[in-house]
């Protein structure tokens, strides 16, 4: 928690560091440094850019090079400088930038930080063309996932949605079915689980994604919406998480820890890959790991709906990522033009570099509804068409200010109860107390 509230406290004093270590955003007659740059871009001399991603294994960031050497070939005076971090650490890396004065001209950013930039003065506005081709050529889900305060604030890039996968021959083997309903997901993981002479699970029938904010949470929401609960209130005043839906979604996980048939010691994704687990609530990106990984092949794979309870309908979490632009960027111009090449298709009817590039290095589900049908053949296996569909029945997760300190409360929360610190009632009861107090100073 220490660190989710110092990454947040630098949030807070963006607005005041940015006066300070930020060059104003100004027209050219006012002699601003992004005025200078925009002049730079358009009389062809050159310029610098900086790309901040979370994308630097050698499997992302060499396809993603190759997009960046193909756009620096057909604009010779732009260098483009790639920089990589790990997901865990990209927010610590582009807060911190900025409180430095070293922001990267374009970050490639998770939707649910977008308010707490908008309201630290992080991001540039996109440009009215720009702005145009977004509203024409993506779904009105999407676009509101990158909107904030009726602004739009970048380019959408990928969706994510998360389903039951599970592991085929497992499942043949113990005789058990892909689970539709909460009661048959406790049923079916104990039938799956293999525990040792001594005692310790050498195979969980649910992998649980201990340790990450969205791989606790957003699993937790998916199985609360389809139980006919909710996460927050529809105007965002306060939590709702903490109900007999809510309860009830944590018991079962509570339950099946007790009994061994989940372990939170197998809590890594790829346990599910390596074969230390038979199913796991996921999203669509790690399909890439999978196609290399997955004990038994690809093929072994399979996906079902979010098991639902209480007669409610299967329901899952939608996130989406985005390009942004830095407002202390005295690069604007040359920036969004970069992104804009980077999401517009290369030829009439083909995909855009971006597409391109999800849907062979990352395995993602492209925003952009052309891509889609461009690339309907690489969406067209069983996985990935389970995952498209999905889209019809997804909820956006929230996006508001203070969104990442909530969800870490919750984290934390339920966590807790796996490893025996808290019961549900206290757990979510904690937790709400929390979200509220996070909620009202947000208002």
């Amino acid at each position: 928690m220490k660190r989710t509230f110092w990454i947040f406290a630098l949030l807070a004093l963006l607005a005041l560091l940015v006066s300070a270590c930020a060059a104003p955003v100004a027209p050219a007659a006012d002699g601003g440094a992004a005025a200078e740059g925009e002049a730079a871009a358009a009389s062809g001399e050159p310029v610098t850019l900086t790309i901040l991603t979370h994308w630097g294994e050698e499997s992302l960031a060499t396809p993603m090079q190759a997009k960046l050497d193909a756009y620096m070939a057909a604009n010779p005076n732009v260098t483009i400088e790639y920089q990589a971090v790990t997901f865990d650490q990209l927010l610590t890396k582009i807060t911190t930038a900025r409180a430095a004065g070293a922001s990267p001209d374009i970050i490639h950013f998770y939707n649910l930080w977008m308010p707490d930039f908008v309201e630290g003065g992080m991001l540039a506005e996109p440009p009215a063309d720009l702005l145009a081709e977004i509203q024409a050529n993506y779904s009105e889900g999407t676009i509101g996932a990158v909107s904030y305060g009726g602004q739009v604030w970048g380019v959408p890039t990928e969706l994510n949605t998360y389903q039951l996968i599970y592991n085929k021959q497992m499942l043949a083997d113990a005789g058990v079915t892909p689970p539709t309903t909460l009661a048959e997901l406790k049923e079916a993981a104990c039938a799956l689980k293999v525990v040792g002479d001594d005692g310790t699970v050498q195979r969980a029938g649910l992998v649980l994604l201990t340790g990450w904010d969205s791989g606790v949470v957003h699993p937790y929401v998916s199985l609360l919406w389809s139980a006919g609960g909710e996460y927050l209130a529809e105007d965002l005043s306060v939590a709702e998480f903490n109900s007999a839906e809510g309860a009830e979604v944590a018991q079962a996980y509570v339950d099946m820890v007790n009994e061994q048939c989940v372990d939170p010691a197998l809590g890594a994704m790829t346990n599910f890959a390596e074969g230390k687990g038979a199913m796991m609530i996921v999203a669509n990106f790690f399909r890439s790991t999978l196609q290399t990984s997955m004990e038994g092949g690809y093929e072994n794979v399979g996906v079902a709906p979010i098991p639902t309870s209480n007669d409610g309908q299967s329901t899952t979490v939608q996130y989406n990522w985005l390009w942004g632009v830095d407002a202390a960027s005295p690069n604007q111009a040359e920036a969004w033009k970069f992104i804009q090449w980077m999401n517009s298709p290369a030829a009439e009817g083909e995909a855009s570099p971006m597409g391109d590039y999800l849907t062979s290095a990352l395995g993602a589900i492209p925003s952009r509804l052309s891509d889609q049908e461009a690339l309907a053949d690489r969406l067209s296996d069983e996985f990935m068409t389970a995952f498209v569909g999905s889209a019809s029945t997804a909820r956006p997760e929230p996006v508001l200010r203070g969104g990442q300190e909530i969800k870490t409360a919750l984290q934390q929360g339920i966590e807790a109860t796996w490893y025996g610190q808290k019961d549900v009632a206290t757990a979510l009861a904690d937790a709400e107390t929390e979200a509220n107090r996070i909620l009202s100073e947000n208002q």
